[in-house]
């Protein structure tokens, strides 16, 4: 009852009948009084349909629920969060969408934003941070009776979004990929069913190419190339690497909002998967969008010792390995 009375239909029906008595004075008061009615059955009948709309979509399935996570940068991300509620209530014909997941599940802004401000090569305070989110967005999952389907946000390090993408190994997922000519994120893929993990059969996205130069070697490095930056080969990091694959996208300079996105994981997941079997130690160097790197990791999961490396001052640091993340919840 108390949301109905403060619902704003209500409460702009009362001014209007508040305005109209004081107005009784000069205008017949049968008039007024019949006036009064329309405006009040107008006003309930507006605010009871707006509820039933309101609740019928927030006990549905997929719930959009907008969420950022920030690692490494100096944007703030209250302003790239208040962004992607707009987004999400365009999109859905919404409105009050922050207040409203507060008022039916609960859930408030400081859940769905996370910032690692830390140094990233310190391996056990990045995987704690990981396993917090993981922990935290389970626990929504469940108060939600798994309802919710999150709109993600990630910047700005890509090689930490291949661990970040394992959290989400799941259906419903949209992501939002920065715009680089401004501080606004775009959604550029929505995953609906497990067709990110499949096997291509033909690389449409990028040109693979190969130097095997110790096949008794069971190391190999994958070069992928998906951005404007190249892969600095010349590195002294890199350099004792003898077996090279290399991925360079066949697009120059950033993927378009149009792309398949997740093809491009797709293709990528599927040298990943070829060389695992072959190779017992596998190190990426990598040069592409957060997105697509979330989308690698979601297909790689953490069952893969693959090396990750980041780079940092004209070399390749070796960070972490994927599956060093285990999220247990």
């Amino acid at each position: 009852m108390k949301e109905f009375l403060n619902h704003i239909y209500i409460q702009t029906g009362l001014i209007i009948i508040a305005i109209m008595g004081l107005l009784g004075d000069y205008i017949e008061y049968n008039l007024i009084y019949a006036i009064a009615i329309v405006v009040a059955f107008i006003a309930i009948g507006l605010a009871w349909l707006n509820i039933r709309k309101e609740r019928k979509f927030y006990i549905q399935e997929n719930i959009p629920i907008p969420l950022v996570i920030r690692v490494d940068s100096n944007k703030s991300p209250e302003h790239i969060f208040d962004n992607l509620v707009q987004d999400i209530e365009k999109k859905y014909s919404l409105s009050d969408l922050e207040q409203n997941l507060k008022k039916y599940l609960n859930i408030v802004r400081e859940e769905l934003i996370f910032e690692y401000t830390g140094d990233i090569y310190n391996k056990s305070s990045l995987i704690s941070f990981i396993q917090i989110i993981s922990y935290q967005l389970n626990k929504l999952q469940q108060n939600a009776k798994g309802r919710i389907k999150f709109h993600l946000a990630y910047y700005q390090r890509p090689s930490v979004g291949f661990l970040i993408g394992q959290i989400f190994e799941l259906d419903g997922l949209v992501i939002y990929q920065k715009n680089p000519d401004s501080d606004h994120f775009d959604e550029v893929a929505t995953v609906k069913d497990r067709n990110y993990k499949t096997i291509v059969s033909t690389f449409t996205k990028f040109k693979v190419s190969e130097q095997i130069l110790d096949t008794f070697d069971n190391t190999v490095l994958v070069t992928i190339k998906a951005s404007s930056h190249d892969i600095a080969l010349h590195a002294s990091s890199l350099k004792p690497y003898k077996n090279i694959i290399t991925l360079h996208a066949n697009h120059s300079g950033t993927i378009t909002l149009d792309e398949d996105w997740i093809l491009y994981a797709r293709e990528i997941f599927t040298v990943l998967n070829k060389l695992q079997k072959k190779y017992k130690n596998i190190t990426i160097a990598h040069a592409m969008p957060e997105s697509i790197a979330i989308l690698v990791g979601m297909a790689i999961s953490n069952y893969l010792p693959i090396q990750m490396t980041q780079y940092e001052k004209g070399e390749y640091v070796h960070f972490i390995k994927l599956n060093e993340v285990k999220c247990y919840f």
